[in-house]
């Protein structure tokens, strides 16, 4: 009989008392918004929400909520009003479809305008904006090391230039005297994101590289990162760009091998490059770029412990066997 793999919520570990703040939240109904907004929730700090569907968004997360259609309308000011730390997590998703233009300028503008009129309507007492961002804004050829240290050059590819453009806006919040930080996330691990979609297809033995396999691709479990943005709201060491991948970078014929291993399925079946750039186009690059990333500030100026530095361990953290 085959075994039944069911993917569990990560735990959440509280270990420290903080600070009580006044904290607003974009994207919160989203994988990675839920996970931290239930975190925050724990530390006992007063949240609140923007969204496009704030009575939705409310219902779901049990905080209050205000509508924000970002491209038509000003922030909120009564969601501003003596808030302290903004987290920026709004963005359309970049894996869903093709990138026809019409994509591309949603997926641009859902991060460059909305973190733009966020940063235009911070309230005097602001603290800290903690931004998303992505390693996408590092170039994703080849073997290369990359860390906070690199400049990005004046031509850049599509993903380069939205990170590059998101973190320029929520850098303009310096000028205020605010702190801002940019969580330059890889590839989430948890109930949710990629592994989602994944999931049916290695279920099903099905499952293998992507292309010729090499390419690095990094991660982070959803634990280490909410734990990175909790502790990016109130350690002001935190500034600027860090990257947030584990430490342990693996390349993606690595990664199948192992998500095989933990679901007791084989993973050799190659998706060949050119069928994902036939159905894909340009997003194909998500799949097919090569990240070798370091999470150099994280490990050496915060002395962040990451709980899941290891693939193997991550894996099993997140499948159980019934």
């Amino acid at each position: 009989m085959d075994q039944v793999v069911i993917l569990k919520r990560p735990s959440i570990n509280l270990r420290i008392g903080r600070q009580k703040m006044n904290i607003l939240i974009t994207g919160a109904t989203g994988f990675i918004g839920r996970h931290l907004l239930q975190r925050l929730k724990q530390d006992h700090h007063t949240i609140k929400v923007l969204s496009r569907n704030g009575a939705r968004a409310s219902q779901m997360l049990g905080v209050p909520a205000f509508d924000w259609n970002y491209a038509i309308e000003e922030a909120p000011p009564e969601a501003l009003e003596n808030t302290q730390i903004i987290i920026h997590l709004m963005g359309e998703n970049l894996g869903s479809g093709r990138w026809t233009g019409k994509r591309k300028r949603e997926i641009y503008e859902s991060r460059i305008i909305s973190a733009r009129k966020l940063v235009a309507a911070a309230p005097a007492n602001l603290e800290c904006f903690v931004c998303a961002s992505a390693i996408g804004i590092y170039p994703g050829e080849g073997d290369e090391v990359y860390d906070e240290s690199y400049v990005v050059p004046a031509q850049v590819n599509f993903m380069q230039t939205i990170c590059r453009d998101w973190e320029m806006e929520a850098a303009k919040i310096e000028s205020k005297g605010v702190r801002r930080v940019s969580i330059r996330t890889g590839v989430v691990l948890g109930d949710g994101g990629m592994l989602d979609k994944l999931l049916p297809i290695f279920k099903l033995g099905l499952g293998g590289p992507v292309g010729h396999g090499r390419q690095w691709l990094p991660w982070v479990h959803i634990d280490d990162l909410v734990s990175v943005y909790q502790t990016a709201v109130l350690d002001s060491r935190y500034q600027g760009p860090v990257n947030t991948v584990a430490p342990g970078p693996v390349r993606y014929r690595e990664f199948a091998t192992a998500l095989g291993k933990a679901l007791h399925r084989p993973a050799f079946f190659p998706t060949p490059a050119f069928i994902l750039k036939l159905a894909l186009g340009e997003a194909a690059a998500l799949a097919l770029n090569s990240y070798h990333i370091m999470p150099t500030k994280l490990i050496q100026e915060y002395q962040f412990k990451f709980k899941f530095a290891d693939l193997p361990a991550a894996l099993e953290d997140l499948f159980i066997e019934r």
